[in-house]
């Protein structure tokens, strides 16, 4: 699952934070003393039905932000992802040794490769492609307008 680095996590580690380790994959998710979440945004994990090879989630992005999922697959696996409505958002698909830290305006900083054809500057909508290394992959979806929305992400293993 990819992680959060510390040397490039800044203030959110330091002393006065507790650090949540969450059993399911080691994900260091923040904590204030008063309880309260960081500002770094949900990382769900997308897991299939027995005997299933697709599974939707459905997640709102607010203008400017980004929801975070992770899918763990195998190398040689082909990967089926696609938005609905696809209209003013996009995804990226990220190798497993990505990670995630706060940036100085506080929004989620994601650094590491994407997959081909599901980075940044692709605008990815839908997309298929092959599985290049076993591990959790992750599937930022932004907005690539000025508005919000409500989505349905599917995800297809083979």
């Amino acid at each position: 699952m990819p992680h959060i680095d510390r040397d490039q996590a800044g203030p959110f580690l330091a002393p006065h934070w507790l650090a949540l380790i969450v059993a399911l994959g080691a994900t260091i998710l923040p904590l204030s003393l008063s309880g309260q979440p960081s500002s770094l945004p949900p990382m769900t994990t997308i897991t299939f039905a027995p005997g299933s090879s697709t599974a939707t989630v459905s997640g709102q992005v607010q203008p400017g932000g980004r929801t975070l999922y992770y899918v763990a697959a195998q190398a040689g696996q082909t990967m089926t992802v696609s938005l609905n409505p696809a209209a003013g958002l996009a995804f990226q698909v990220y190798r497993p040794d990505t990670t995630i830290a706060r940036a100085a305006d506080g929004r989620p900083l994601i650094t590491g490769r994407t997959l081909p054809d599901a980075g940044s500057g692709d605008n990815a909508q839908a997309w298929m492609g092959a599985i290049p290394a076993a591990g959790d992959y992750l599937i930022a979806v932004g907005t690539t307008g000025a508005a919000g929305a409500l989505f349905s992400l599917t995800v297809t293993l083979q």
